[in-house]
Parts: structure tokens; sequence; C-alpha cells
């Protein structure tokens, strides 16, 4: 029995030693935790929009400073920026939050200004300047077209802290130009509602390129006084940038 037994175990050693050692026959699996799921994108925004001023109702004021001849304004184009965190939820929607800098010029035709006594009303152009520190609130439904591009609806809610309100009083007689700050007078926060439409192009498996039609609207007036303008702001544009998955 122990001979037998040690055959057995010779012919097994022999036939161990005589397997053939192809590395090229190696299978390799590759597992779904080696796929990136991360949850977490930063987006870098750069927003070149035109922005106008409208007066809430309409309303022309009586009183105060000025005199308008129309609810009309003049707006322009300018360059906003901001950063963006957004954290995935689901397949096909992420939550961001954000913080940006962003202003707007405009100007009034033909204003009746008083001055600060209500004597000698002159007409004048106004052109004002607005600044503000902003905190959206996003969020980005996704739909993937193809492997390098996803189309995206993203609705927001933003926060505005106005931080420059100044209004450069043009005399139409070519008078001295006055130089009036407000920024002491503009409201604290502000809302603003937007929406944007447009999608991103996948760059790498971690970049991506995103292109999209943003419009927004403020919802309240920057300065609320008896006698002032209730002005807000409609802009509209692109909101272009690079979003970074982790």
């Amino acid at each position: 029995m122990k001979k037998l037994l040690m055959v057995l175990l010779g012919l097994m050693s022999f036939g161990l030693m005589a397997q053939p050692d192809d590395d090229d026959d190696d299978v390799i699996f590759y597992e779904d935790s080696q796929v990136n799921h991360s949850r977490i994108m930063l987006a870098l925004n750069l927003d070149p929009n035109f922005t106008d001023r409208r007066l809430i109702n309409s309303e022309i004021p009586t009183g105060g400073d000025f005199t308008l001849s129309s609810a009309n304004a003049k707006g322009s184009f300018q360059l906003n920026y901001g950063v963006d965190v957004f954290f995935r939820v689901g397949s096909s929607l992420a939550v961001g939050l954000g913080v940006g800098r962003a202003s707007s010029t405009y100007s009034v035709d033909n204003a009746l200004y008083h001055g600060s006594s209500g004597l000698d009303s002159t007409l004048v152009n106004i052109e004002s300047k607005v600044g503000m520190y902003t905190l959206p609130i996003k969020l980005n439904f996704s739909t993937a077209l193809s492997d390098v591009f996803d189309l995206e609806v993203v609705p927001q809610v933003q926060m505005n802290f106005l931080s420059d309100y100044e209004n450069s009083i043009i005399p139409l007689n070519g008078g001295n130009i006055i130089t009036q700050d407000r920024s002491d007078e503009t409201q604290n926060i502000t809302f603003s509602v937007g929406l944007g439409l447009g999608g991103t192009f996948k760059l790498s498996d971690n970049w991506g390129l995103f292109v999209r039609g943003e419009v927004k609207y403020m919802l309240s007036p920057m300065i609320d006084q008896r006698g002032y303008p209730r002005e807000t702001l409609l802009s509209g544009g692109l909101n272009l940038g690079l979003k970074y998955s982790f």
C-alpha cells in the first residue's frame, strides 16, 4: 500500500512540472470597481451675456431724484465668471453649489434730474454700473446622447449679494458729469432664477467642455425706496466652461 501511494505521488508531481508556463494565455478580468464612479465634479464657468434693466410692473416712479420719460433702458455685454461644485445623486441628476462675480452696465436716456433740492431740473442721460457676488444653487439633468456628448438642462436659483451701484448723471446741456454712489442703499440680498440648456463634450474620462445657452431674471428690485425706480435685471447669453470629475 505504501509503495502504491509513493507511485501516485510521484506521478502527480511529474504532471504538475510538465504543465506549460505560457503567460500569453492568461485571462485578465476587469471588475466594475475599477471603473471611475466619482460623485464629485468641479466646474469652472465663463459667462458672456447681455444684461438689460427692467422696471418691476413697468412702473415709472414720481418724486425722488429722477423723472423717467419711459421704462426703456439700454443694456450691454459683460463677462461674468464663477466656480461650481456638483454632487451626483443619480445617473442623470447632479446638485451643485457655486460662487461667482457678476456685473452689469445699462443706460437711461432723457431723464429729468431734479438734484438733491428738487430745484433746477435738468435733462440728463444716466449710466448705471452694478456689481455683485453670486451664490447659485443648480440642478443638472443630463442624458447621454452618445459616448462623447451629454445633453443637459440646468435650472437654478441664485442669491445675489450686491456690492456696487453707481450712477453717472450726464447733463444733455454739456454740464459737469455727476457721480452718484448708491451702493449702501441696495438690498443686501436679491434672488434670481435661471435656466440653461446645452451639453457637455467629453474630452476624456475626467475632463469635459460644456456649452449652454442661459437666461436669468432677478425677482426683486436692487434698490427698494420710495420715489426710486424699482430696477431689476434680465440677462441672456452663454454658460461656457470646463468640468472635472474626481
